[in-house]
């Protein structure tokens, strides 16, 4: 069976909407459908579009087996984009998953992949520096990081889309919030936000999840909960500028638990720890999160 272009659009949109309805099983059979099909070329957008998925699940094996499948389909197919950008999510699940060794081992692979791509018509060079960056201060590596900040400043001031300077915003937004000055971590995170272009469906990075993430994060992590709900419901409300990041979608229901339960709202506690559960039923197993919201939610139901 083979696909034209527009099939694939097609399926993959199809896949999207049951996706955003939160009808997982439907979402991975479309998704898998693409993966039966003659297109070798079908199957890198299909793999990475069953990472995403997988990301929403909290499967990050699973989702970096696909992401990994890909890649090495898009070294065999020449396509230098695509690997370097598949090379890209690899870095964020490791990052995610606390890996963070293959995390700055892949983000270094996909800077030196990048680097042969001809203009910036996804800058994955910039997002390859803007996530070792982040590894780096995971790794309290802050002098390291501060390098690769510089780095991806002066790139984006010499590129072609300055807008690009978002990441680097966003990168020194989060050094900010680890050695809590948070007004200048809120004062970062705004600028970046303010730079994102309007949500839009297709096969580009949507990047609004990751982004008010850090600006939420960085409002509970001051104590202003009432901003961190506002902002963590901003992303529960996200279309396509989540589907990238499932897990950082799921986590937000999970954060607005811990928010309503600190407010005293004892059903909406409840409510966003199981709509996190039931996203991470499956997920993989140690994860923090997860056993500390069965833990709340046992509790809350119990009083």
């Amino acid at each position: 069976m083979s696909l034209d272009p527009t099939d694939l659009w097609n399926l993959g949109i199809k896949g999207h909407i049951y996706y955003s309805r939160g009808d997982l099983i439907e979402a991975e059979k479309e998704y898998q459908y693409i993966l039966r099909t003659e297109e070798q070329a079908s199957h890198l957008k299909g793999r990475g579009w069953l990472g995403d998925l997988y990301l929403l699940q909290g499967k990050f094996e699973k989702a970096n087996d696909q992401f990994e499948h890909a890649r090495k389909l898009a070294s065999k197919l020449g396509e230098i984009g695509s690997e370097s950008g598949y090379l890209l999510r690899l870095t964020y699940t490791y990052l995610k998953s606390g890996n963070l060794e293959k995390a700055l081992e892949e983000s270094k692979k996909a800077e030196r992949s990048a680097a042969e791509e001809r203009g910036c018509l996804y800058c994955h060079r910039e997002r390859a520096l803007h996530l070792k960056g982040l590894t780096y201060i995971k790794m309290k590596s802050m002098d390291e990081a501060q390098k690769v900040a510089d780095e991806l400043n002066e790139r984006i001031k010499k590129g072609y889309n300055r807008k690009y300077i978002r990441f680097y915003y966003h990168l020194i937004g989060i050094n900010e919030m680890e050695i809590k000055n948070f007004s200048k971590a809120f004062e970062y995170f705004k600028k970046a936000i303010s730079m994102l272009p309007s949500q839009y469906p297709g096969i580009h990075f949507n990047d609004h999840a990751l982004f008010i993430d850090a600006l939420a994060s960085a409002y509970y992590k001051a104590g202003d909960i009432e901003k961190a709900r506002a902002e963590y419901e901003r992303i529960i409300s996200l279309t396509s500028g989540r589907l990238y990041w499932g897990d950082i979608f799921a986590k937000s229901f999970y954060m607005l638990g811990k928010i309503y339960e600190e407010k005293g709202w004892k059903g909406k506690a409840i409510e966003h720890y199981e709509k996190f559960l039931e996203l991470w039923k499956d997920a993989d197993s140690g994860i923090p999160e997860v056993e500390d919201a069965r833990k709340r939610l046992t509790k809350l139901k119990s009083q």
